[in-house]
């Protein structure tokens, strides 16, 4: 039970320390692996999914920010479904990039003539 304590304040300071970081995002949104069973024609669905997830929370935080209350509803209401949907988009884009699903174009062995 003494180990215990010690061990979560170390992972509470390093995810606190690391609000923006991509890994503490992975830890605390997405299961490990979670991806590796997705193709790229599913990762891209998914991934268009959440950024419609996201355009969603961003458009309802701006609704709620025109009132007096809006920083308020927008920080305890919104936040932590805006911060998800925020990492999901990142997520699915890495995934994408580290499966190569989007490859860059050819370089053509000839020069044009």
């Amino acid at each position: 039970m003494g180990r215990v304590f010690p061990c979560v304040a170390v992972l509470a300071a390093v995810l606190a320390g690391c609000a923006e970081s991509r890994v503490a995002g992975a830890l605390l949104y997405m299961t490990p692996y979670r991806f590796e069973e997705f193709d790229c024609a599913e990762l891209k669905k998914r991934a268009a999914d959440s950024a419609s997830r996201l355009k969603r929370q961003e458009e309802l935080m701006d609704r709620a920010g025109a009132s007096a209350a809006g920083p308020a509803i927008n920080a305890v209401v919104y936040g932590p479904d805006h911060s998800r949907a925020t990492w999901e988009v990142r997520l699915y884009q890495d995934e994408i990039a580290r499966k190569n699903c989007d490859p860059p174009p050819p370089i053509p062995l000839e020069p044009p003539q």
